[in-house]
């Protein structure tokens, strides 16, 4: 999956500010400042709402391209 810096930085903020993930800086393996992420409690419970609904479209789509798979 590509993401352009343009919509990562502005996605990773407002799940921040939704309080979905928390940010720190920290020493990379190579010695290098890097900010990572994590997901929050809050987050994580987000997380588990929006992938029931990511399954049920996902066999929604199913159907659509694989209409005789599901009548077997």
């Amino acid at each position: 999956m590509q993401v352009e810096t343009g919509s990562l930085y502005p996605a990773l903020h407002r799940l921040e500010a939704k309080g979905w993930i928390a940010a720190s800086w920290e020493l990379s393996d190579k010695g290098k400042r890097a900010k990572y992420y994590r997901l929050t409690p809050l987050g994580r419970k987000h997380l588990g709402s929006e992938e029931s609904k990511w399954q049920v479209f996902a066999r929604a789509m199913g159907l659509v391209l694989n209409p005789a798979k599901e009548e077997q």
